[in-house]
């Protein structure tokens, strides 16, 4: 009897089969890759440093976000190198080129780092967001600036591609890093900052209310990564992956070149204050004191109330409550409504701890020194000046004691001495129905800075004499003061 054994063939897989299982398998190493998630981590912590300090914007998040997604793209960059070296570190380039998959269709297969990169962008814009809770970002949300931010790891990771086929030896990753590095930061001491959207990441205007070409640098960030993928791509089609490297390299020419060409080198001012007018502003009115906010930052109003009400509620029922205005980089010095009187705050707030007490102290400071009439929209307000002698100062001092009771805050860019400390220590010692119930019948005399409108509480200063005509302006060449003598 005759056996005859007749081996069972394997089916070989077809190359598309094959290309997405060796994808699958690059997939899975970068994915437990410690570079990935210690680049992450880095990342998510860099993005929350630079966001904690301050109540976030849009823009200075998708700023600092940006900044922390070329972290993680410097991360990607190195793993991806290696990723690619790795036959050359394991001495296995000869034996891997008996195997029957060829370099074309490994290089395709590695190319699943791409989008687990973009994956790692998104994981990142999200986190930093949620981690900054209860806050949220104010002003206007730009989709195509949070699109960048998912943009620029894929970048850095088909950079290190690329870098790893060229040089496999593993240095080449960092040494790669430090010369991007260089490439993108030696032209800032050459070139004006409105020339550098080459950069990835697109920085805070300080035009409040322009709206940057976000869309054209996404556009310009799309065709780098197309290109690096394409010369990635190079031993699987060489050809096309030429053709489409130089296209994709023209186009992200075209697009950072438009860009550059539409941004402004200079801030248009008229363009700017009409963006922040008072008719543009969000006003709302809380315990009869109106709060006008830049559009968006409406949400901040409740940070001021805070530091606000507590003053208010000093004040007598017929005396005026102080309107606030948020300005930007730019204020036109004239009050929302002509007479009456305004405090300005600026487009910044602490977020936390003492960030946030002491933009709350200073507000506070600047709201009863705005109360008696010392700080105005006059444009020489804000220098400082002598105080001594007036009662309104007295009032001043005794408002903060009462806003906060123990915390021995001063009036800002005010001088005075001890006389008036210890006069305001005197009405604090008396009750505060009483004191509050004298200054509603005399607060008339109280914003006069010449008056004696605290002797009937016992108060004997005496006031010196206010001038009746502006400071002179300074002379053409000379240094303007940095005081404007005795407060008017």
């Amino acid at each position: 009897m005759t056996i005859t054994v007749e081996r069972t063939g394997h089916p070989i897989p077809s190359p598309r089969v094959a290309t997405i299982a060796l994808a699958r398998a690059e997939a899975r190493r970068v994915w437990r890759s410690p570079f990935l998630w210690t680049g992450l981590v880095l990342s998510i912590v860099s993005g929350l440093a630079w966001s904690w300090t301050r109540l976030p914007t849009w823009e200075t998040f998708h700023e600092n976000s940006g900044m922390a997604a070329v972290v993680l793209a410097t991360a990607l960059l190195i793993a991806a190198q290696l990723a690619v070296a790795r036959d050359h570190r394991a001495q296995a380039v000869e034996t891997m080129r008996t195997m029957p998959t060829g370099r074309g269709r490994r290089s395709l297969g590695q190319l699943a780092v791409v989008p687990i990169a973009a994956l790692a962008g998104l994981v990142l814009y999200a986190a930093i967001l949620l981690l900054l809770l209860p806050t949220w970002p104010v002003g206007r949300f730009e989709p195509w600036a949070a699109v960048v931010v998912a943009v620029i790891p894929p970048i850095g990771a088909a950079i290190g591609l690329v870098a790893g086929r060229l040089l496999p030896a593993a240095v080449t990753g960092p040494l790669a890093v430090v010369a991007i590095f260089l490439a993108l930061s030696v032209p800032f001491v050459f070139v004006s900052s409105s020339d550098l959207s080459f950069w990835p990441v697109t920085f805070v205007e300080w035009d409040f209310g322009y709206r940057y070409p976000h869309g054209w640098h996404l556009l310009y960030l799309a065709g780098l990564l197309v290109s690096v993928v394409a010369l990635a791509s190079w031993p699987a089609a060489r050809r096309a992956s030429a053709v489409i490297a130089v296209v994709s390299v023209m186009f992200a020419g075209y697009a950072v070149r438009h860009e550059a060409a539409i941004t402004p080198d200079f801030v248009d001012t008229e363009a700017a204050l009409q963006r922040t007018a008072p008719e543009m502003l969000d006003c709302r009115v809380h315990a009869e004191v109106r709060y006008c906010a830049l559009p968006g930052h409406a949400p901040w109003i409740e940070y001021w109330r805070d530091a606000v009400e507590p003053v208010a509620s000093l004040l007598p029922p017929g005396a005026r409550r102080p309107s606030i205005r948020q300005i930007a980089t730019m204020d036109d010095m004239k009050p929302m409504t002509p007479g009456y009187p305004e405090m300005i705050i600026s487009d910044s707030w602490g977020r936390i701890g003492g960030w946030a007490e002491d933009s709350r102290r200073r507000m506070t400071r600047d709201y009863v020194s705005t109360s008696i009439g010392i700080l105005t929209r006059e444009p020489t307000a804000w220098l400082t000046c002598d105080a001594s002698g007036q009662h309104r100062t007295v009032v001043g001092l005794w408002m903060l004691d009462r806003a906060a009771p123990g915390e021995g805050w001063t009036l800002p860019r005010t001088r005075y001495g001890q006389a008036e400390i210890q006069a305001a220590e005197s009405l604090l010692a008396m009750p505060q129905d009483r004191v509050a119930s004298y200054l509603a019948e005399h607060w008339s005399e109280v914003l006069d800075p010449s008056s004696t409108a605290l002797a009937g509480l016992g108060v004997t200063l005496d006031p010196p004499p206010i001038p009746t005509e502006p400071p002179a302006s300074p002379a053409d060449g000379t240094m303007a003061p940095d005081d404007r003598g005795v407060c008017t």
